[in-house]
């Protein structure tokens, strides 16, 4: 008889696999569990934002410096038939629309260690919550305020916010910044008193922790893996991918190494121990 799967496990299946994140690879690998087991835990399980909190919030270094830096990325599902909570929406990173699943990150960043922490998460679902895409943003920023009572000097995020009225009440102007021979990009402060441009681009240049996590979390925790149909089934992989790249962002910091390391060395370890006593043994003529 198969044992009962764990938040515990999954993760931890998320967090060693290197290629392939499906429930199938799952349960072709594991003794303890089946595909049934791992679906209907998956199923069944509600992995929260406050999960995320909950686990990195003893971790943090706090600072009145600090920064809380907002952005959203788009999982792709383009090749979907029909998995709930996908639809069509405009990706900055792949200049175009297609099929995917929105998601809204909250990162908080201490300058003075050059640390940052995955605090917070939204899942971009108008049609199940009725909510337009600045309100998961409001909300984040809200309950960072309010309930984390996190010290922070600036919000750092994209433009488009700006442009879409956000923060509400609040003065805004635009700094043109030149980032190649070919390109320029507008930055968006509310710190009206802020004259200089490149002071501005290097409080900017903050923002690039959080597209880091965008790149590292689809790139080796299974982040945009998952192909199930129901929605809870996208919500729990999404939610643990998360949290397992806070995970290895905390053994990355302590080690001194990147996330990407980490993994690499479990195949580091794999090929020294067949290097020793190799399963498949070569033979010559």
């Amino acid at each position: 008889m198969k044992d009962s799967i764990t938040r515990l496990d999954y993760c931890q299946y998320l967090l060693v696999s290197q290629i392939n994140y499906t429930l199938t690879n799952f349960a072709d690998h594991s003794e303890r569990f089946c595909h049934d087991t791992v679906n209907r835990y998956l199923r069944r399980e509600r992995i929260t934002p406050h999960l995320v909190w909950e686990n990195v919030s003893a971790q943090i270094t706090g600072t009145e410096q600090g920064y809380v830096v907002f952005d959203d990325t788009v999982l792709d599902k383009q090749y979907s038939a029909a998995i709930e909570l996908v639809r069509r929406q405009y990706s900055g990173n792949a200049h175009g629309v297609f099929k995917g699943i929105g998601v809204a990150i909250c990162l908080y960043v201490n300058p003075e260690v050059d640390q940052c922490w995955l605090i917070d998460y939204r899942i971009y679902d108008p049609e199940g919550d009725g909510k337009s895409k600045l309100v998961p943003v409001e909300e984040m920023l809200s309950h960072t305020v309010h309930h984390k009572q996190l010290l922070f000097h600036a919000v750092l995020m994209d433009t488009w916010y700006a442009t879409k009225g956000f923060p509400k009440h609040h003065k805004v102007q635009y700094f043109r910044v030149k980032v190649s021979t070919h390109r320029t990009d507008f930055v968006v402060t509310n710190d009206t008193a802020q004259r200089s441009t490149q002071a501005t681009q290097e409080v900017c240049s903050f923002r690039w922790k959080i597209e880091q996590l965008h790149q590292e979390s689809k790139q080796v925790t299974g982040l945009e893996a998952s192909q199930c149909r129901k929605a809870r089934i996208q919500r729990n992989p999404i939610g643990c991918a998360l949290l397992v790249w806070g995970r290895l962002k905390q053994l990355a910091t302590q080690t001194g190494t990147t996330i990407y390391q980490l993994k690499q060395g479990l195949l580091d370890d794999y090929l020294c121990q067949q290097l020793k006593a190799p399963s498949l043994e070569m033979a010559l003529a």
